[in-house]
Parts: structure tokens; sequence; C-alpha cells
């Protein structure tokens, strides 16, 4: 029989690695064809990102050997499989996954890969596995590139209309050996309860469908129970709209049942559907009670009406997500936004103002800026689009961000990025990029969002003149800590030849972070000495000096630290009442009303690498670097 190999080389975070489950779909749909056990024998799924003598030490005698490819493992497979078919030639190596497709012809660079095969694998996957252990030609095989001789030939692409047959790695045993051999790690799990999209934004890669394809609600159901069962604490659900559908509120419900009876997952992440509903709003309540996810998404990815219609894109009203917002907030709930900075049609005006827009509309809690990439499956992926736009990219050192960092890793990975556009210059493109570091380090984490939101209620100084004069402020102030931190991190998103676009700082862990988490975490790491710089700026808006003290208190005593087991401030003024009004879209003037406010620190941390995992990356959307996000730790008493 033939051996067959799986590898789904992943990243890691510390010690927690996700099960093969792009590889472990191939395996599951092949292996219950008899045509497949007569003639295969699975060999092994390779999922850790090891070294690749370590990993050639695994493989012997392969027949075949599936890779399952994205920009964060592509040159480490492309590596991995040059050194197999040098040493097994007569291997059948086979490439797959969102880093393969008939926009791209990569085919041509990859002399040691024997066959590609583009959008979903499971069919043609089974398919070449039996035409190949008979003998016969590929030709009849849809959504496959592959070697005739010399000669490379590209089959049609087909469309999949239903999921019957797709059946689980997780139910059906495969990750059983390596739950059992792999006790000291973590295990991370991707699950899908349904396949397709119904839109088609330019720079997605998920749009290859737009059908919605269900799986049976009991097969998701029994996946969750096997990942609970197996102690794993972190699930990624990989819907791309995941509460579109009425029965996901049924498997919400569900993942809180076995979450209360087995205690895992931990966290149960997911991309809620676009155009959030009731539920959407459901879900996000059943989830943050039970705390399986950090906050609700409400997507906008741009404000700008040009670069909306440029990538396909539809989005809800500004008033409609301000009645969106303030319904979350009501129910104390938090919200994160998504935006996308490098669009065709954005302008730096534009991008930076329309940050400030979401934040007058209520988004007070967190936004996220993701710097736009180029995916080979995606509309944008096409030649064609990036020039009718005047798209430049740049072929970048992946950063990871949010997964450890390969010890001794010699294999660089790279993701295209979006450098600049018609309307956006690279000079602008950084100019966006600090502003939106400034604003999210400053506003959403929250070093001065109480100055931000108090200005702009009381002396109408607008949110991007706030924050604007802030960042001018910073580079104007030469030699200090603020000044230095913030030139670094222009520098290193300036210079994408070295493609240091996120923020890395051994202290806080052997990850990546994004440039606004970086520079808030060396902030609170230099907490006083950032208080000291920042104040001239703050007096500059002259307010009343009373006032102006107590608002400085209440901003200082509200960042979460680390070391902090409880915190107890008193007040002149109750700012708390007063921002919370704000906070749920109301207002009502401050009042000078003694009080003291005490807080009890949930889950204390006491080093700088839990502080940066546990509250910064774990717990930065739900707002959790301010100490009086969440009521139930929270006293307060007047006097």
């Amino acid at each position: 029989m033939k051996k067959v190999y799986f590898v789904q080389a992943n990243l890691s975070y510390g010690k927690a690695y996700y099960y093969p489950y792009a590889t472990g779909c191939l395996a599951a749909y092949a292996w219950q064809y008899e045509s497949i056990k007569n003639e295969y024998e699975i060999a092994e799924f390779i999922f850790k990102r090891e070294p690749i003598d370590i990993v050639m030490n695994k493989i012997t005698n392969p027949g075949v050997i599936a890779f399952s490819c994205y920009n964060w493992t592509f040159e480490y497979s492309k590596t991995l499989a040059t050194v197999i078919k040098e040493k097994y030639p007569d291997c059948l190596i086979i490439f797959g996954g969102h880093q393969i497709s008939e926009n791209v012809d990569v085919f041509s660079e990859l002399p040691f890969v024997d066959v590609l095969i583009y959008g979903e694998g499971e069919v043609p996957f089974k398919k070449i596995l039996e035409a190949y252990a008979s003998g016969e030609s590929f030709d009849k095989i849809s959504n496959i590139a592959y070697r005739n001789g010399s000669e490379l030939v590209y089959n049609n692409r087909e469309y999949y209309k239903s999921l019957e047959g797709f059946i689980s790695p997780y139910l059906e045993g495969y990750f059983e050996k390596i739950y059992r051999e792999n006790q000291s790690t973590e295990f991370c799990a991707v699950i899908e309860t349904n396949r397709g999209c119904p839109y088609n934004c330019a720079y997605c890669d998920w749009c290859y469908t737009t059908d919605i394809r269900e799986f049976p609600v009991e097969k998701v159901r029994q996946e969750i129970l096997w990942c609970s069962e197996h102690k794993v604490e972190y699930i990624f659900c990989a819907d791309s709209n995941f509460g579109i559908l009425k029965r996901d509120l049924d498997i919400a419900k569900f993942v809180v049942d076995v979450k209360k009876k087995n205690g895992y997952p931990h966290i149960f992440n997911n991309c809620f559907a676009k155009n959030s509903n009731d539920t959407v709003f459901e879900i996000s309540k059943l989830f943050y009670d039970s705390k399986l996810n950090k906050a609700a998404t409400l997507a906008y990815q741009t404000v700008c009406d040009t670069a909306l219609k440029n990538v396909n894109r539809k989005n809800f009203t500004m008033e409609a997500f301000s009645d969106l917002v303030t319904k979350y907030n009501a129910n104390n709930m938090p919200t994160y936004t998504e935006m996308i900075l490098g669009l065709p049609g954005e302008t730096y005006d534009s991008f930076c103002q329309g940050l400030c827009k979401l934040i007058e509309a209520g988004q007070q809690t967190a936004l996220t800026v993701y710097y736009c990439q180029v995916y080979p499956n995606s509309l944008m992926g096409k030649k064609e689009y990036r020039e009718k736009f005047g798209i430049k990219t740049a072929k970048v050192p992946l950063n990871y961000l949010h997964s450890t960092i390969p010890d001794c890793e010699d294999i660089t990975e790279y993701t295209d990025l979006v450098v600049g556009t018609e309307d956006m210059p690279f000079e602008d493109m950084i100019k966006s990029i600090m502003f939106c570091t400034c604003l999210q380090c400053f506003h959403h984490i929250g070093l001065l969002k109480y100055f931000a939101m108090y200005l702009n209620k009381e002396k109408d100084i607008g949110y991007f003149d706030f924050y604007k004069s802030l960042l001018d402020y910073i580079f104007e102030c030469e030699g200090t800590f603020l000044n230095k931190l913030f030139w670094t991190l222009k520098e290193q998103c300036s210079d994408f030849s070295n493609g240091e676009w996120s923020y890395y700082n051994e202290k806080f862990g052997n990850i990546g972070w994004f440039l606004e988490e970086g520079a808030f975490m060396e902030i609170v790491s230099e907490f006083e000495l950032f208080w000291k710089e920042i104040l001239p700026f703050l007096q500059s808006y002259n307010i009343d000096k009373e006032i102006f003290e107590e608002l400085v208190t209440f901003q200082k005593s509200v960042i979460r630290l680390p070391f902090q087991e409880k915190v107890r401030f008193e007040l002149k003024y109750d700012f708390l009442q007063y921002f919370n009004l704000l906070m749920a879209s109301s207002y009502k003037p401050l009042e000078k009303k003694a009080n003291v406010i005490e807080v009890t620190i949930p889950e204390p941390v006491y080093t700088w690498k839990d502080y940066a995992r546990k509250v910064v990356l774990f717990a930065k959307r739900r707002g959790d670097t301010i100490i009086t996000s969440d009521k139930k730790f929270l006293k307060i008493s007047y006097l």
C-alpha cells in the first residue's frame, strides 16, 4: 500500500497548536471509500513547523504527500517539498489550500509539485488518489492543474453545491493519535458549521461561492463536544458569517452548555455576519456573559463610499451602526469594529476621518485596523484589478502577529502587502498607519480616552483634531520617551524591505503585536514617565484646574496595570457616571459629587508576559485594559 503523508505546518502560540483541520478533512473524505482504503494508508499528519531535518526523519518511502498552504506556511512547504522530491523523486506531491489559485500562475515556480488543487480539496483529492492508483490520467478531474511530462495542464473550475459526504476528521478519529502523542501540547481547533459567503468583497478569498451550504447540525454539535472532551481551549469557527442563519443561535447555546458542563472550550471565536442582526446580538450576549468571546464584531472595513464601490461592499448606514453600538452598550456588551487600510479609492483624509466618525457614532471600545493584503484567491488577486486601481504591493516578510516566532527560523514567509494606491500614495499610507496607531493606543485601548471624550463633549473638539494634535506633539517633543517610541514605530512601518510592520519586544513574549498594542505596553511599562511627558499637551486645552486634576486621577487610575489586585481611588467629581452615560450615547452634565471607587481585579497578573497574553491579547477587545469596564468587580461609594 502507498503511504500518504499530510503536511499542514502551523505556527504556534507558546505550547498551543491547531489540529490540522484542512488536511484532516481531505483524509476523512477520501478514506470513507474502499477504493482508497485498499490502495493507501495514512502515515502521519505533520502539523508542527519543525526544522526540515526533523520532519524528514518522520517520512519514509512516501507514495503521496499532500500540503495545505497559506501565506504563513507556503515557503516552509516549498522548502520541505523540494527536499522530499530530491530524496523521493517518484513521490506524488500535491499542493492545495488558500495560497493556490487559478488567478495566479504559480505552477511554473514549483518544479517539485506534481498537482495543484484549487478551492475545496476533498473531492479532487480523492479522485487524484483513485486515478494515481490505477495509472489513469488526471484529465477528467476538475479544480486541478498537473504535470503531463513537460506540459502543464490546467483543468476546469467546478463549484460544489453540496457538502454531502464531507465528514468530520474529529469524529472519525483522525486526530486521536495526535492527541495521545502530544499530551504536553495545548490544542486549538477549527470547526465549520457552513461553507460559502453571499458577498463578493474584492479583498477577501472566502468568496469562492455565493451559496451557503450547511453542515448537518448534529455533526457540528458532536464536533464541539469532541473539542470540549479533548480539552480544546480555543475553537475558531471558520464560517464567513456566523449568525447569518437562525440555527446559529442554537449552536451558540450548545457551546455555552458544553462549556458549563466540561469547562471547555474557554474561547469560541468567530467572524460574525457582516450586517449585524438580532441573531448576532443574542449570540454575542450569550458568548460575552459566558466569557466565550472577547467582543461582538461590527465590521465596517471602510467608511469611504468610493472604496466601498470599488471592493463590491455595502455597509449598513452610520445611523444604523450608531443604533447598534448603543444597543450593545446599553447591555454592557463590548464591541469592536474592523477597518482595512489600503483599499482602492480610500485617501488619508477619508480613512482617518472615517475612524473618528466611528467613534462619534459610539464605537468607544475597540477598533482593529488591518493592512490590506492581496490573497491569490481574491478578486484583488487578479492582475487586471490591481492595474485598474493603481494598487502597488510589496512582497514583505510575514510578521508573526499573535503567534510564536519560530526558534532558529531560517525560512522566511512572505505576504503581498498593499503599500500604495492611485488615491493613497506610500507617504499617505505611512501617515495613516501612524494616525490609526495613535488613535487605537490612546483611545480604544484607553490611555487618554476619557480626556478625548470630555474635550469632545464639553469643548467641541473633534476626535480627529485631538489625536492629530497629539501625534504632532509626540513627534515634536524630541528626546522624550514618547518621541523615541513613535519614531521607532514609524521607521519600522516605513521600511517594507524588512517587513517589521508589527511590534516585538521579548519582554512581552516571543510573539508579534499590532503596533498600537506594542506602544500601549511600552507606555504602561513607563507609566509615570508617560504622564510626566503628556501633561503639557493636556494642559494646553485649558480645562478648569480642579476638574483637570480630578480627570488626570480618573484617567490614570482606570488603566489596568500588572501586579494589581485591588485598586481604590477617591474623586470629587462623578466621572464614572458621566462617562458611562456618554458611552451609552446619553448625556448629563458632570456633577461635583465626592465618591470612592474600588475595583477588585479579576485574575491578577504578575509578569509582563502574562499581562501581554491575558490582558492585551485575550481581553483587550472587551475593554479589560480599563478596570471599570466590568461592573461585576466595581464598587462606587458616594460620600
